[in-house]
């Protein structure tokens, strides 16, 4: 027994020495040896991809711009550029990359595999200028209003296409241009050019490098439906409008042909002032209708007849007189209605704060004015270019948010000329589209600032390109001191309670102004401005113009036509 216990631990220990002899088996060495990215910075940028390579067989190009930053003074030292590349975890590149490198002249690079084997490339770099066309903008007299166009740059056809609208004369254009600080244009800028051809233009870099470009005038696709192109044709504070007020007197406009009318709510008179609407300069003052009336409220209907109206607390008289221009000397009386509050209204009652009309006064229309503190719109009809009656069908809107009444300041937009028809009502808790049979909600607009604006109140609805539109003041703060305008497609009535963040959303808001053209303005605490707008005389674009009270106006253009 002891023998073979004896054997057994022989066997054992010599089985072991022959385990602690053999070699670990050997690792593998790997065969990737080709490089799957490279890229170039400069020194202080770190692991910034500043310079993207071009490939061309075993060649790798770099095209490093001779300044960096591009419009900066400061030079691209070609012989002081940094490489990082990315090879296989086994392999190793030569030179080392990484550091500060020497590349004036072409540099070999090799790619060593684990096995041995090796990939060579070529690193070519140079300097380049920076010939690209940045911005081309015109600058044209349309109609005495200095308009300013901004061309489509393609760098890569050389094309710079400027989408004139038709009737916009771009025979006498001033070009303006801007490229890198280190490269030269063809066409000094304010030079003025004939862009009803086709105008050659070049720039050429500082190393004498030259890129071609051709400016044309393009005619834009002209849309089936909606609005297309727009613009701002011109924007004015209150300091730059002859006779405009910043003691909340001009709270109302009107638009007649080439007019445009703004009303200064003054005490016991309201006066009334007459400005080139494509321009904003003032032409004169418009005569008065026979007083005293102060107006807080003027309008103007579908076909440019202007009405005045006038403000009318309890017991007081309503009165509204049409103008067929802003030339009118004799204007005719339309209404006169003792505002008695036939409606048992509790509030304040009072009328002429706001009007709004549909149609045309002399054939068919609707004129909707709303009663302050109460849910109350007051609808007169005319049918025919005749007044159905001087006493008004009192509307009695049934789901006013927040309570029984609206405050001081409200305003219904009819949208048709129907006795029942529907109507858009306006106070600072809601807008909603109402059932004019019912007078009751049909739908109402989110409540969101991003889409409504911290408070809103002037509004007008208008048909466009087969479409129905909607415009707003926008307020952007609460002080009722800055605003802007958005525009909404309520052709399809179902989209006014989408949320900014739904699916359609910009198609239902199809223009919001930006925040840098904001009118500004000492604080109104009732919100007071107007909107309204105009059709060119051949209806391929409308105007909407936009009043802040105290602060200004501002107009912008709206196109069937698309780039």
């Amino acid at each position: 027994m002891k023998n073979i216990i004896s054997n057994i631990i022989v066997f054992t220990l010599a089985g072991s020495l022959v385990s602690s002899c053999r070699k670990v088996d050997a690792v593998p060495r790997q065969s990737g040896k080709l490089l799957s990215d490279i890229y170039a910075t400069v020194e202080g940028n770190g692991g910034i991809r500043l310079f993207e390579p071009r490939y061309s067989n075993d060649t790798i190009y770099f095209e490093v711009p001779y300044f960096y930053p591009a419009d900066s003074d400061n030079p691209t030292d070609l012989s002081k550029i940094i490489f990082r590349s990315t090879i296989p975890q086994d392999a190793t590149m030569s030179p080392q990359l990484g550091n500060l490198m020497d590349v004036r002249e072409p540099v070999q690079l090799t790619v060593t595999a684990g096995t041995g084997e090796t990939s060579n490339y070529v690193l070519v770099v140079k300097n380049v200028a920076d010939v690209l066309l940045r911005t081309a903008v015109i600058t044209f007299n349309d109609n005495g209003a200095q308009q300013s166009l901004e061309g489509v740059v393609d760098n890569t056809t050389g094309e710079v296409k400027f989408y004139v609208v038709p009737g916009l004369d771009v025979s006498q254009a001033a070009l303006t241009t801007t490229m890198s600080p280190h490269a030269a244009p063809s066409i000094a800028n304010g030079t003025v050019i004939n862009l009803t051809q086709d105008v050659p233009f070049t720039v050429t870099g500082n190393d004498g490098t030259k890129k071609n470009y051709t400016l044309r005038s393009v005619e834009p696709v002209k849309l089936d439906y909606g609005v297309g192109i727009s613009r701002l044709l011109w924007k004015k504070g209150a300091s730059e409008i002859t006779g405009f007020t910043t003691n909340d007197n001009n709270r109302s406009m009107a638009i007649s042909g080439n007019y445009l009318v703004l009303s200064l709510s003054t005490t016991p008179n309201s006066t009334y002032k007459i400005y080139d609407r494509r321009t904003g300069a003032y032409v004169q003052d418009m005569v008065a209708p026979p007083g005293p009336l102060r107006s807080f409220a003027i309008a103007n209907d579908s076909a440019g007849h202007i009405l005045v109206t006038s403000w009318a607390p309890k017991n007081a008289t309503f009165y509204v007189y049409k103008y067929n221009d802003p030339f009118d000397a004799s204007p005719v009386k339309l209404i006169q209605w003792t505002n008695n509050n036939p409606t048992g209204i509790t509030g304040d009652g009072g009328v002429g704060r706001r009007i709004n009309v549909y149609g045309d006064v002399n054939k068919n229309a609707v004129l909707a004015a709303t009663a302050g503190v109460s849910n109350i719109v007051y609808n007169w009809r005319i049918e025919n270019g005749v007044l159905v009656s001087n006493t008004p069908v009192p509307l009695a809107y049934q789901s006013v948010t927040g309570g029984t009444t609206w405050s001081f300041y409200a305003e219904a937009q009819p949208v048709s000329t129907a006795a029942n028809g529907n109507y858009f009502i306006n106070y600072a808790a809601e807008i909603a589209l109402v059932n004019g049979s019912g007078n009751s909600r049909a739908v109402a607009f989110t409540s969101e600032s991003s889409v409504i604006g911290m408070n809103h109140m002037p509004m007008e609805y208008f048909h466009f390109n087969n479409a129905n539109y909607l415009a707003i003041v926008r307020f952007t703060n609460g002080t009722s001191s800055k605003a802007g305008m958005s525009l909404f497609d309520v052709t399809k009535t179902s989209n006014i309670g989408l949320t900014s963040t739904a699916a359609g959303f910009n198609e239902f808001r199809v223009f919001a102004s930006p925040d840098a053209n904001d009118l500004t303005a000492s604080a109104n605490g009732n919100g007071a401005g107007d909107i309204c707008s105009v059709y060119s005389e051949d209806r391929e674009r409308v105007c909407v113009y936009m009043l802040l009270t105290n602060g200004g106006i501002m107009a912008y253009e709206f196109t069937k036509y698309a780039p």
